[in-house]
């Protein structure tokens, strides 16, 4: 299986994607409250009366949506879990952690290091992985 420092990257706006086509999945099948004013001449005079509720949004529409964002979801949890086994197969431990700690878990380079060796500072663990991938 290969993988790039570039693939990797993209693991961490992949995961922000997910959350927001779930937000929009979940906007789409929403009813939407709405009011309309009317009158009423059931007495011969037009009375005005106001009508509200929520709109049924149009299913169809609705559907091929939901179907096309659970579809890139889809996609887009393939593509993280391939990041998930590559890094399973990396054989330095320290390697293993430095990529799972910024591209799975999306911390920043400075919480990397941190979280890695209190003697490593986030341009070290930058550079560590940088040149893991350069060697390649």
């Amino acid at each position: 299986m290969s993988m790039t420092l570039e693939k990797l990257e993209q693991i961490i706006y992949m995961k922000s994607e997910i959350a927001v086509l779930g937000d929009r999945l979940k906007k789409a099948s929403e009813h939407e409250f709405v009011s309309d004013s009317v009158k009423d001449y059931r007495s011969g005079f037009g009375i005005p009366i106001v009508i509200s509720g929520y709109a049924l949004p149009n299913r169809k529409k609705v559907e091929r949506l939901r179907r096309k964002i659970e579809e890139r979801v889809a996609n887009l949890a393939e593509s993280i879990l391939e990041a998930e086994e590559y890094i399973a197969t990396v054989v330095d431990s320290k390697i293993r952690t430095l990529l799972t700690l910024r591209f799975l878990e999306g911390c920043e380079w400075r919480e990397v290091a941190k979280r890695t060796s209190k003697r490593m500072t986030a341009d070290s663990a930058r550079m560590t992985v940088t040149r893991f991938f350069e060697n390649l």
